[in-house]
This record gives structure tokens, sequence and C-alpha cells, in this order.
């Protein structure tokens, strides 16, 4: 039996960006230790933390460069798996926004979640459990995290190796250094492989084919819209009660009376609050 932990972090959130992506990295402890000293010391004195959004590409692009360079190579040296989930934008527009309720179906949950499928389908065994951290997010997609991570898992686990979902500042661990690494370089690779941001992000980015999970096809955008549609998650829904369709997909996927009661009675306290709407 191991206990992962899996640090994931957002790129590409604004529909101008064209692909939103999720990814990052999942490993045991002593994956996670070794990872901390190694990139601390490939940081250097002058950082504290990574970010890739705020580098000065425009003016130092070949620091950059080897800078991102030695960086890359560090989670694979630990045998750290890489984890990624995108979306296209143009995909979200043409078949969820203004089709589903956007307050649980955005390009960054949607991501987020399939992530967690990932890790779950493809990385852990069956005695396995993992512990998801996220870079702390805010406003609604905070919002909506919060309302999944209430109902997923903690009133109806529907796997029971899921432990819990954290949300902490980027600041506060390197860990999460790593994700956002690749989630910016996976996105401007797919983008544009031939772009110099997507060049220089290939220590990282070009480890895609050991990775797990990819971009969602069309199909599989339509299977998501289809999936809300059916269980009445759509605009202006008030989700009165839990369906009978839903009810029976829980029951299939492994949830039991009690932990279905549980969310029948947390849809009704959201209802009275006006919550779903």
């Amino acid at each position: 039996m191991a206990m992962l932990t899996g640090y994931f972090d957002e790129s590409g959130i604004a529909p101008a960006e064209k692909l939103c992506v999720v990814a990052g990295y999942v490993g045991d402890e002593a994956q996670w230790g070794a990872f901390i000293n190694d990139w601390i010391t490939a940081l250097g004195n002058h950082r504290r933390n990574l970010h890739m959004t705020q580098l000065r590409w425009n003016r130092r692009y070949d620091k950059i460069v080897s800078d991102l360079a030695r960086l890359g190579p560090i989670p694979n040296r630990y045998n750290l798996t890489a984890v990624r989930i995108g979306i296209w934008h143009q995909d979200y527009d043409d078949l969820l926004r203004g089709k589903v309720n956007e307050r649980f179906c955005n390009p960054y949950i949607i991501c987020a979640q399939c992530c967690i499928g990932a890790v779950a389908d493809g990385v852990l065994a069956s005695n396995d459990e993992a512990m998801f951290i996220f870079d702390r997010q805010e406003g609604r997609r905070a919002d909506a995290m919060e309302v999944l991570h209430q109902v997923v898992f903690k009133i109806a686990k529907m796997d029971h190796r899921i432990k819990d979902i954290d949300f902490r500042p980027r600041v506060s661990t390197v860990c999460l250094d790593p994700a956002d690494y690749y989630a910016y370089g996976y996105r401007a690779f797919q983008v544009d492989r031939e772009s110099p941001r997507a060049k220089a992000c290939l220590p990282i980015a070009d480890t895609e084919n050991k990775a797990h999970g990819g971009i969602l096809s069309r199909e599989q955008v339509q299977d998501i819209a289809n999936h809300y549609k059916e269980h009445g998650m759509v605009p202006g829904s008030k989700q009165k009660r839990l369906s009978d369709q839903l009810v029976r997909a829980l029951f299939k996927a492994g949830w039991t009376q009690e932990g279905v009661e549980k969310l029948r009675k947390y849809v009704d306290e959201k209802n009275k609050k006006g919550a779903w709407e």
C-alpha cells in the first residue's frame, strides 16, 4: 500500500489562450522529499518559487531557457508520475457554454476532475491512497471546487482511495512549481509547438508520451455535456432533487445507500439556500 500525493496547477483559463490545461505530478513521500532538495538547489538563491507567467520572457529569454533546461528533468529523475488534461475553449464554447450549469462545469473544473480520474484509473493500485493538492484559486473556480469537494470527497466518496483535496498558495511549497511549469509548457506546446516559449518548455513538455491523460476530444466533451444535461445540471435549474438516473449511476459506481442519502440531504440544504441558481 502506498500513500501518494499529487500537486496540480492550471494554465490557459482565459478563452483567448485557446487551450485550458490542468497538469501536475504524483509521487510518494520519499519521492517528493528527494525532489524538493534537488529542485530548491536548481532554483538558485535568487528565486523562491517558479511561476511561469511572471518570467521576463521578452527580456531574459536565453537565461529562462537555461533555467528551464536545468529544472525540467528533475521530476522524471525521481520517477514522479506526470498527469495532464486539456480542453479546447472552442469545444467548451460550442458544446457546454450556456447549455450546462457553469457553477459546476467550466474548463478548469472539467480538467481538474479528469486529472483526479486519470490518477484513480491509471496510477493508483487497488490498495493505494492519494491526496490531491491544487493551487489555490479565486472567485467562481474556488467556489465550484469547494462544492465538488464537499459532495464527492466528504459526503459520499465514490472511490475510497481518494482521501482528500486541498488548496494551497503556490508560495507555500515548491511541489507546485513543476505543476505550473508542466501545465504552462504542455499548453504552449499544444497551441504552437514552434513558438519560442513552447521550445523553451521542451525539457518538461516533451515528457508527454510518458504521462497519463491528454486533451479531451470533441466527442468526450459532448459526452460530458450529455451527462450534465441528463442529470439536470442546466442553467436555471434549482436541482430540486436527485434524478433517478443519477441515483442509479451512483449505485452503479459503488456508492452506498447511506452515501446517497447524505447527498440527498446536502442537495436539499442547498435548495433551501438557493445555492443551485
